[in-house]
């Protein structure tokens, strides 16, 4: 059922130790999960009895973190154990009154079986218990496992208001995994999407960021486009992935198994017909034609009233926030035309972007943040005769709200400003020797090639390795800087600079007196 050897090893010691001195302890979560799909854990968590003191005595190696959730953190080299101690539901212990479900602090101490129900979905929330080596299922998580489907824990109204961030956890897992969206809880996701406002924005951006660097980008912002997500998250963002039109599918109930497909049933023509009866719809339901993607006739039969739930939710709250929405204008696109080709370069890569994840390469949170935008705006960076400010400007249009709007910290905003400025000297037609400090560092170069190399492939032009994206001389000194790159200041616009000869001739000057030395 579950390959004990791919459990880590340091994991697997935390369990017993705990275990050794009397708490009850099991691996937990998405590390069961991912083992149960034969798929491999990015990281190995642990639920105990122990409290966070009682954990923090038997391990030197422990950190206790956290305040609205306390965590021990237990190292082993650059690896972290996380390990928490059995909670329960807060919120019945509140005691606010004011009706108000978002939930504020997390340290309330349970059972094992209140730990597994206060869990996000079925699917994390299975125990497994290491010297018994059996899975223990206290919520339905393993059936969910077999159906390939993506649940919460409880009634997913509540759940998703207790936490909005469930909410772009929900889109994530059924990305990465490929699970389908049980109806309930895709209705509730919509319906509850505006709850996000109310999260803190780290949390929020965090989450973004998984969902970019996780190997499913491309499959994440479909999902957060069709269920008017990214319209909450970033107006900006929307307007550029999706338009000021109607949304990528009409209704999709489901997000598909399969990742780009959908199961979608008919909407009526307009939002008023979201209203007919109750006998229009039982007459629909019947119809095979209204069914795509080899969906059964069973589940479609099934479907009617949860249906005309849905249509109401999706012809009041979907439709017309997208409807609201006002016409994206760049001053540097030409017309509709461009403004298309642009969008469907963004989705190719994003495409490229999840493949290198899955070829093992690690993204930054910038690079990832980069690579919406850059579609946009690398054509007025690069373009023959632009000038920095021009490119900047340019930038500062398209970016900046979307900085604002996601609440990127101002060091990485910057970095990405540096990142794709960096196409100016990155692109073929302008390799030269580069001034890597000038450009804004290391990072910014490593970023700008990789950025560049995803832009080639998405291009459809081969790109050999990392090294061939690399122009010549980029990790040289440079005894002058090259005309038309100006630097730019703190407004964005060029900074005048004195030439400098940074010690070339001096240090070839004493080389040579080094050499003639007897």
């Amino acid at each position: 059922m579950l390959d004990r050897a791919s459990i880590d090893p340091d994991a697997d010691r935390v369990v017993r130790r705990l275990a050794r001195h009397g708490h009850k302890t099991y691996l937990v979560g998405g590390c069961v999960r991912d083992l149960l799909l034969e798929r491999k854990p990015k990281d190995f968590d642990v639920a105990t009895s122990a409290t966070p003191n009682e954990i923090k005595q038997l391990f030197r190696n422990c950190r206790i973190i956290g305040r609205r959730f306390r965590l021990a953190h237990i190292f082993f080299g650059d690896k972290i154990i996380e390990t928490s101690t059995f909670r329960a539901n807060p919120r019945e212990g509140d005691g606010d009154g004011d009706g108000e479900l978002l939930i504020k602090r997390d340290n309330v101490f349970g059972s094992e079986t209140d730990d597994a129900r206060r869990r996000d979905f079925t699917i994390n929330g299975l125990f497994y218990d290491v010297e018994k080596e059996e899975v223990i299922d206290h919520v339905g998580g393993l059936a969910d496992l077999e159906a390939r489907l993506m649940r919460t824990i409880g009634d997913p109204e509540v759940r998703f208001q207790e936490d909005p961030i469930r909410i772009l956890r929900a889109i994530k897992f059924a990305a990465r995994i490929g699970f389908t969206i049980e109806p309930a809880t895709y209705r509730a996701l919509v319906r509850w999407r505006h709850e996000i406002s109310k999260c803190a924005a780290p949390r929020v951006l965090e989450e973004v960021y998984r969902l970019l660097r996780g190997g499913a980008a491309r499959r994440s912002m479909e999902l957060l486009v069709e269920t008017g997500t990214l319209e909450v998250l970033s107006p900006q963002l929307a307007s550029l992935l999706e338009g000021a039109g109607a949304p990528a599918s009409p209704n999709p109930l489901l997000a598909a198994s399969e990742p780009g497909a959908r199961l979608v049933r008919a909407l009526p023509s307009d939002a008023d017909d979201a209203g007919d009866d109750d006998e229009d719809d039982e007459d629909d339901v019947g119809d095979e034609d209204d069914v795509v993607d080899g969906a059964p006739a069973a589940l479609a039969r099934d479907l009617d009233e949860e249906e005309a739930a849905w249509h109401r939710v999706w012809a009041e709250e979907v439709i017309p926030a997208l409807g609201e929405r006002p016409q994206l204008r760049l001053s540097f696109v030409r017309d509709a035309v461009d403004l298309e080709r642009r969008r469907r370069a963004a989705w190719q890569l994003l495409d490229q972007l999840d493949a290198m994840v899955h070829a093992g390469r690690d993204p930054s949170n910038v690079l990832a943040l980069c690579v919406p935008i850059a579609p946009f705006v690398v054509d007025a960076v690069i373009a023959p005769g632009s000038r920095p400010g021009d490119a900047n400007n340019a930038i500062l249009e398209v970016g900046q709200p979307i900085v604002d709007q996601l609440r990127v910290a101002r060091r990485d905003a910057e970095r990405m400003r540096n990142v794709l400025l960096a196409q100016r000297r990155i692109v073929p037609a302008r390799r030269r020797r580069l001034n890597v400090e000038g450009m804004g560092g290391r990072e910014v170069l490593e970023d700008g090639v990789m950025l560049y190399e995803l832009m080639e492939r998405a291009g459809g032009r081969a790109v050999a390795d990392d090294a061939a994206a690399l122009p010549a001389g980029a990790d040289e000194d440079v005894d002058a800087e090259v005309e038309g790159d100006e630097e730019l200041d703190e407004l964005g616009q060029p900074r005048k600079r004195r030439r400098r000869r940074r010690g070339g001739r001096r240090r070839r000057r004493d080389g040579l007196a080094a050499v003639a030395v007897p």
